[in-house]
């Protein structure tokens, strides 16, 4: 069975971020949801990758929420 498109995080959709937010125990707001499209870009050109899965942005997040609210 292949990767869904649900594995993968929409960097467009509010609800897609705030669940990554809350993992981290951050607020929902758009500053944050913006930082984290930034992280997203980030991670996408370290890796390589035009998209992320979720297994694979958390760990970032976790490790850089200190950029977050």
């Amino acid at each position: 069975m292949g990767i869904s498109d649900n594995d993968y995080v929409n960097f467009s959709q509010d609800h897609e971020l705030d669940y990554h937010l809350r993992k981290v125990s951050k607020r929902q707001t758009d500053a944050n949801r913006k930082e984290l499209k930034q992280m997203g870009e980030e991670l996408k050109k370290l890796s390589g990758k035009t998209r992320l899965l979720h297994n694979e942005f958390h760990p970032y997040v976790d490790k850089n929420k200190f950029r977050l609210e």
